[in-house]
This record gives C-alpha cells, structure tokens and sequence, in this order.
C-alpha cells in the first residue's frame, strides 16, 4: 500500500468557509458591523482551535475578527488549503496544522512501535556484549 496525501475533508472546508462568510458578512453594515466582530471573533477563534487544536489559529482568527478592516481575509479557508495540501511545509509547523496537527489522525501503516524498536536495539547492542 503506498503512502497517499489524505482525502480532503470537505466538512471542514465548509465548517471553515461558513466561517469565513460569516466573518466578512459582518463588513456590510458599516459601523454595526464591526460592533458585531465583538461577539464573533471568540466564537470564530474557538471553532477554528476546535478544528485543528491550535492555540495559534484562536489567536490569529480572533484577531483577524476584532481588527477593523481585516475580516475580508479568508484565514479559516487558508488554514484548511495549508492543513490540506501543504500539510509539511514551515507554515503548517508554525501553526500546528498538517503534519505538525496533534489531532490528526495517524494510519496504523504510519505508526512506528518505539519500545519495540528500543527493545530490538538493546538485545542486539547485548548480543554483541556478550561475543566479546
């Protein structure tokens, strides 16, 4: 079996773009609007952080949300295009998406058994001690 990138996962891509929509719908009613970022830059910020498990993207959505002028940047769709596609670049790492995301989920093809590994390694590294 060879190792594939994952299938995109197309529900958060539409969690992530409800809530960039969201976000910028917020610019159409000119001082109201931004009033209303308030409310929703840490509902945003959770969503994300709950998406991806990153304390980075919170902060970064969340301010994103509360700066005036600054919601028409689509953040959330970005981070799920970087987790997707580019999921071992610098960026990734830095926001703990892709490879670098502690929640993502690992095949059983991809897991490497440490402690067997460490145990193999000692009985042959003693073998050897012993032959001396």
């Amino acid at each position: 079996k060879s190792s594939s990138a994952p299938e995109p996962d197309l529900s958060k891509l539409a969690i992530c773009i409800a809530i960039d929509l969201i976000g910028t719908s917020s610019e159409l009613i000119p001082v109201l609007g931004e009033l209303t970022d308030v409310a929703y830059a840490p509902i945003a910020g959770l969503v994300l952080r709950n998406l991806y498990g990153s304390n980075i993207l919170f902060a970064l959505e969340f301010t994103e949300e509360i700066l005036p002028l600054t919601d028409i940047l689509p953040l959330a769709t970005i981070c799920w295009v970087v987790d997707t596609f580019y999921g071992d670049t610098d960026i990734a790492k830095t926001l703990g998406l892709g490879n670098y995301n502690s929640r993502r989920i690992i095949n059983d093809d991809d897991v490497i058994d440490v402690q067997s590994e460490i145990i193999q390694q000692k009985r042959l590294t003693d073998g050897d001690d012993k032959r001396r």
